[in-house]
């Protein structure tokens, strides 16, 4: 029995100092699952960050692609253009070596033609013009013959006068006399035919003399209007010449443009290889970043098993904390609606109004003048107590902040920096952190997160929250962000 006696003690002493050895080790565990989960919660922001970064990469990389091959579309529609007009081109040069060698010919033929002809009629109006004179000298003479005809005709009268007045005597000089007067009448009447087909002659050469020197006048102006279209022909050829240098500069486009569009068709190729290259590492990350967020979870829920299973540990007195604001802030609700300062509809209001300007975007519900009311004290209260504590404040079941601490609290300014680090109420946090800290319901939650605070930066910290009932109607949690 003594012996007995003796051991029992030992026993529990041993038993005694095994369990508190036990809660040191497991508080040492959760320390280190703690700095783990704080570890892996950076790197994880990190991923997440570089993740985001290739994703702008690859969409810039996609934009880049897109225009690659709208260049190379555009320069093989210019290619194809170019092509086009140097075959136009052809087509025209050809052509006009053609017209221009078959006008040339004509024109040399019709030019020939035309100084022959030029000449013949000059030959024939100079021809006609002395003819004309010639006509003009035989009427001439026909008027002397009339003339000597008519004298001739004087001297038959004269001469049957005399031969009357000689009688028998002078008969024979009547004969001779009437010889004479026939043969002037016959003459004076050939004289006479012959004056008027002369006459119809005359008018005759100086109608075709006239015309001569008409036809030599069109003849001499269409010589000179073939010598303009031979100069015609000459600015044909300039023509011809021009469209030939125009194929060169044709050319002189096309290759550049050709070895531009093979040029493209190679970067937009490197460009597709490198945007699945990086679409393959954004995989990668997001693969990778998931994995991250899933052993933060898997360290949260650890040091959540170890604070709640009653071994103290680092956090185990801002939880017990946490939970008393919660409760707190719960009896300030129920009390305010009991007193009719507020409406369960109201404290429940999830029509988040947002306020004009703002930026980043803050809101308003109708909840919020009395939460600017309540809460303040305790938070601050709250803020002050503890060095660790960055910021204390309630949040709504979707993540709406209404109330935070003074310091965060500002009024906002033109710089939107400057405001997502200084002016956080107001303001919706629906991201993982933000919003399982809103959402839980367990008696408490630890989760690690990177807090942005603006501009790039990050703060690795620590979030614990606490559930907030009204009425038994889950409204939101209570949140510390505690420093690491």
């Amino acid at each position: 029995m003594q012996a007995q006696a003796l051991k029992l003690p030992e026993t529990a002493n041993e038993d005694v100092l095994n369990g508190t050895a036990a809660a040191r080790a497991i508080g040492e565990i959760a320390e280190r699952f703690g700095k783990l989960g704080i570890e892996i919660t950076d790197i994880s922001g990190r991923i997440g960050d570089v993740t985001r970064q290739l994703e702008g990469q690859a969409e810039g990389l996609h934009r880049v692609v897109a225009s690659v091959e709208q260049v190379s579309r555009s320069n093989r529609s210019i290619q194809s253009s170019a092509e086009d007009a140097q075959k136009a081109a052809s087509v025209v040069k050809s052509g006009l070596e053609r017209v221009t060698g078959a006008v040339r010919h004509g024109l040399k033929a019709a030019q020939s033609d035309i100084e022959t002809l030029s000449q013949g009629a000059e030959s024939i109006s100079a021809a006609l013009a002395e003819a004309v004179a010639n006509a003009h000298k035989v009427r001439e003479a026909s008027d002397a013959i009339q003339t000597i005809t008519r004298e001739i005709q004087l001297l038959s009268i004269n001469a049957g006068v005399e031969a009357a007045r000689s009688g028998s005597a002078g008969r024979g000089f009547a004969v001779i006399a009437a010889a004479v007067k026939q043969l002037s009448e016959q003459t004076r009447e050939a004289t006479a035919l012959s004056t008027r087909q002369l006459d119809a002659l005359v008018e005759t050469v100086n109608q075709l003399a006239r015309r001569s020197v008409e036809n030599a006048a069109v003849a001499r102006r269409a010589s000179e209007e073939s010598r303009g279209i031979s100069r015609q022909v000459g600015e044909l050829d300039i023509f011809g010449r021009s469209v030939v240098g125009l194929i060169g500069d044709i050319d002189a486009i096309s290759n550049p443009t050709r070895e531009n569009a093979i040029a493209f068709a190679k970067v937009g190729e490197d460009l597709k290889a490198l945007v699945a290259g990086v679409d393959q590492s954004s995989g990668n990350l997001d693969l990778a970043s998931g994995r991250a967020a899933s052993l933060v979870s898997i360290s949260e829920a650890i040091l959540g098993s170890i604070a709640a299973s009653g071994v103290r540990t680092a956090q185990s007195e801002l939880i017990a904390t946490a939970m008393e604001a919660a409760q707190a802030i719960s009896g300030l609700f129920e009390d305010a609606v009991a007193q009719g300062e507020v409406t369960m509809v109201d404290l429940f209001d999830e029509t988040y109004r947002p306020i004009g300007g703002s930026d980043p975007l803050q809101h308003m519900t109708r909840f919020v003048a009395l939460t600017d009311r309540l809460l303040p004290p305790l938070q601050e209260r709250l803020l002050a107590a503890n060095r660790r504590v960055v910021f204390c404040a309630a949040v709504d079941r979707n993540g709406f902040l209404p109330t935070h601490n003074r310091k965060y609290s500002q009024a906002q300014g033109r710089d939107p920096i400057w405001n997502n680090a200084n002016c956080r109420n107001r303001r919706l946090f629906a991201d993982r952190t933000g919003l399982a800290a809103a959402r839980n319901q367990k008696p408490f939650l630890l989760q690690t997160y990177r807090r942005d605070m603006g501009g790039g930066q990050f703060l690795v910290m620590e979030d614990l929250s606490a559930p907030i009932w009204v009425k038994g109607r889950h409204w939101g949690g209570f949140r510390f962000g505690l420093s690491v």
